[in-house]
């Protein structure tokens, strides 16, 4: 005999039928939570793509959770969490976040310093700029960045943490 879940609690079935029912539920339930979630962690304008990516995640991994609301919370902080350090990188290299029609002088700035920013990279050496390019060119986690250089994680660390500070002496301070 099958028991009714109880709120807040997604119903656990094996079945398709009974997968697909608990997805629809998940997302009638917990998609308007996230949403007030991601538009205080990130704003209006990303929260959407937030509460979609963690949805995608949470139904590819929906059959190995226990607790589907928790993991989709779960990945949607997570998300939020990498969509503002993006925001305080890009802050940090004195660019704003692309804006929705830039003008042509401030398209040519915007090239001008990532020109100067691919430059300084570039002669980072080998490691960190592995590094620097794995963390915020590809968003990838430390621990992910290590499996992929086949080094420590805190090795990792260590080559970002002198990669960014190299990077900030060589550039100078913005004015």
């Amino acid at each position: 005999m099958a028991r009714e879940a109880a709120v807040g609690e997604v119903p656990r079935e094996r079945t398709a039928a009974g997968r697909e029912a608990a997805l629809d539920h998940l997302i009638r339930t917990a998609a308007p939570r996230a949403l007030r979630i991601a538009v205080r962690l990130v704003g209006p304008v990303d929260a959407e793509d937030a509460v979609q990516e963690a949805l995608a995640r949470t139904c590819r991994d929906f059959a190995r959770v226990r607790e589907p609301e928790a993991w989709l919370l779960r990945v949607l902080v997570n998300h939020c969490l990498r969509v503002q350090r993006r925001r305080r990188v890009w802050r940090w290299l004195w660019l704003d976040p692309p804006a929705p029609a830039p003008s042509a002088h401030e398209q040519l700035e915007r090239a001008r310093a990532a020109a100067l920013l691919r430059h300084h990279v570039d002669r980072l050496p080998t490691m960190q700029r592995t590094a620097i390019v794995l963390r915020y060119g590809e968003d990838l986690s430390p621990a992910e960045i290590a499996a992929a250089m086949g080094v420590e994680e805190t090795t990792v660390k260590t080559h970002l943490a002198r990669g960014l500070a190299r990077l900030r002496a060589e550039m100078g301070s913005h004015p």
